[in-house]
């Protein structure tokens, strides 16, 4: 009996002093580690397993991400073509020129003392002055009529200042124009770059017009990924009420779908890059017959890296917003 008593008194060592076993330190951060690689590899899975599913149905998988490469080709060309005629106008701007036409019987030396009083002012680079001779001889060069002037009794050319701006844009050629009319050598004030001004007022339009496509683009390319997503949840529906008696949150069963959008954004902006190359190729293939008529060798060029990143970034994010917007709504509505 005394040895059965002793028995219990004879165990206690599981007391107090064991309990620092539980010191959860570095135990969480393990398991905060593991938690986290665990996510990355759910999220693996469920990368891998939306685009199984797309590519299960080739066609209507290809359907959708053409559609949107086709809705994000339309404002990539506009902002393309703004960046095509940005680069002519930057070409021109430097040649852009302002011709004085002086006073019939003004003598060379009072217009070149004229030419040297203009490289003065800030508001003008440079001066050149044209003879009555000389402006003869280079329109007898241009026309191929040398014979047909030279026998002409007098010269009714007149000598010609052609001036540079320092800057070349219209607010400030206007005041250049007016301020050159008022000196009393100068008849007549001819600017050459009123239809570089045309061609920047066509550029801004351009610009405008993407602009507002590119809204409207966004507008509808949510409606486009969110309808694509809602017959995919519809198709779903089972696994979904699964999910969610399970105790798996809105969150949780939309991640398929938040990468369904995100793959065909990223598919429809790839491929939006490479229809923009297929179409400037067409183009340029055209214009290069163009412009040998007129001497050039004028290009259209596609977006830059950085711009062609720009627009798979964007189709991207349009894709994934439109499924999270679109998958919440309706999974939500889903009772388990």
């Amino acid at each position: 009996m005394s040895a059965n008593k002793r028995s219990p008194a004879a165990a206690p060592k599981p007391q107090v002093k064991s309990r620092p076993k539980s010191r959860p330190k570095p135990n969480t951060r393990a398991g905060r580690n593991e938690s986290f690689s665990d996510l990355l590899q759910v999220h693996q899975r469920l990368a891998r397993n939306s685009g199984r599913r797309l590519v299960e149905t080739p066609v209507s998988s290809f359907v959708t991400i053409f559609v949107i490469a086709v809705s994000l080709l339309l404002p990539a060309l506009l902002f393309s073509l703004n960046s095509n005629l940005t680069s002519v106008l930057a070409g021109f701007e430097d040649s852009a020129q302002v011709t004085l036409y002086l006073r019939t019987g003004i003598s060379d030396a009072d217009a070149e003392e004229v030419s040297n009083g203009l490289l003065t002012l800030e508001s003008i680079n440079g001066a050149t002055y044209i003879s009555p001779a000389q402006a003869l001889d280079e329109f007898g060069t241009a026309t191929g009529l040398e014979n047909l002037l030279q026998e002409m009794a007098s010269n009714p050319l007149p000598g010609a200042i052609v001036v540079a701006p320092a800057n070349v844009s219209p607010a400030a050629v206007d005041d250049l124009v007016q301020q050159l009319q008022e000196l009393p050598e100068v008849d007549l004030v001819q600017v050459d770059s009123r239809w570089l001004q045309r061609l920047t007022a066509i550029s801004e339009l351009v610009g405008a017009i993407g602009r507002v496509l590119s809204l409207i683009v966004i507008l509808g390319l949510f409606f486009i990924v969110g309808n694509t997503i809602k017959l995919a949840i519809e198709n779903r529906k089972a696994e979904i009420r699964v999910i969610k008696l399970v105790g798996g949150s809105d969150m949780f069963a939309a991640r398929p779908f938040l990468y369904t959008g995100f793959f065909y954004g990223l598919g429809g902006g790839i491929l939006a890059i490479a229809l923009q190359g297929i179409v400037l190729i067409t183009f340029n293939s055209s214009l290069e017959a163009l412009m040998q008529l007129y001497e050039g060798d004028f290009q259209l060029r596609g977006f830059a890296l950085a711009n062609g990143l720009v627009v798979v970034f964007v189709g991207a994010t349009i894709g994934w917003t439109a499924a999270l917007l679109t998958s919440l709504h309706h999974i939500r509505g889903i009772s388990p």
